[in-house]
């Protein structure tokens, strides 16, 4: 690895977000073809792991699969999506996913043949916001209370 591979490489591993590469299959399904190595870091599953489980579908919370359901539809239908979702990582772990993806069509399929795309990790956003959403909610229940007791 040249400096270029190896800085661009070391930067990759320390940001929260990770690419891939589906193929959609005639039938819709699809087909994990790459994803780069930062989704270990987030997922604690390697690429391998993912594909025998069935990639995100094992992976997604589930009160969360109708999202990546709705998202599916947009992107089979040749729109591009942003959905925000949680995961369970290999460690049990619950992570929130901000997922960009982008699909590509195939005029001679007459179909999206393949799905591009980048997942954030985006779970200190979320848990900082249920914070701000809690302290809230505490701070308009204590003036509530006080008010009450005027």
């Amino acid at each position: 690895m040249n400096f270029f591979e190896e800085h661009y490489h070391s930067i990759f591993k320390r940001i929260s977000s990770f690419a891939y590469d589906f193929r959609v299959e005639s039938n819709g399904n699809l087909i994990c073809e790459c994803v780069t190595d930062t989704f270990v870091h987030v997922t604690g599953y390697t690429f391998e792991e993912v594909n025998v489980y069935g990639y995100w579908l094992s992976l997604v919370y589930p009160n969360d699969a109708p999202i990546l359901a709705k998202q599916l539809d947009c992107l089979l239908s040749g729109q591009s999506n942003v959905s925000e979702f949680r995961i369970i990582t290999k460690s049990d772990e619950i992570r929130w996913l901000r997922n960009y993806a982008h699909p590509a069509w195939g005029e001679a399929q007459g179909r999206v043949i393949r799905i591009y795309g980048t997942a954030q990790d985006i779970t200190k956003q979320m848990q900082h916001d249920d914070r701000i959403k809690e302290s809230e909610s505490e701070y308009y229940t204590s003036l509530e209370t006080a008010n009450a007791t005027v």
